[in-house]
């Protein structure tokens, strides 16, 4: 029987975890500092009829480009972060079968010698 420790998912779903939680941050920052600048230069000083009218080629155009586009690498970006943050959470869960098997067999181990103790 292999020793608790010796369980190929413990040292595995740190990983898993860590670079979920990677993906989602960098998600998050990239939502922050380019997203929320561009859709604030988009929607916020221009009116509708100056955004509707704006000339092939312009700022408006390209800040309106650039809204439409990166949630559509984003979105996937962030679903794997989840995915890998769920896969973590399998891998460590995963041990509890192998923890609770080690502790079975110590404790069934240990038992006459604390049975003649008593």
């Amino acid at each position: 029987m292999k020793p608790a420790n010796k369980v190929w998912q413990m040292k595995a779903f740190p990983f898993f975890a860590l670079m979920g939680w990677a993906f989602i941050l960098s998600v998050f920052i990239i939502g922050l500092f380019v997203m929320a600048p561009t859709a604030a230069g988009y929607w916020g000083g221009n009116a509708k009829t100056i955004r509707d009218t704006a000339e092939v080629g312009s700022a408006l155009l390209g800040q309106l480009g650039v809204l439409v586009t990166t949630p559509r690498w984003l979105e996937p970006l962030a679903f794997l972060g989840v995915a890998s943050f769920m896969v973590g959470i399998a891998l460590e869960f995963s041990t509890i079968p192998a923890l609770l098997k080690n502790r079975g067999s110590l404790m069934s181990a240990c038992f006459p010698y604390l049975k003649k103790e008593n």
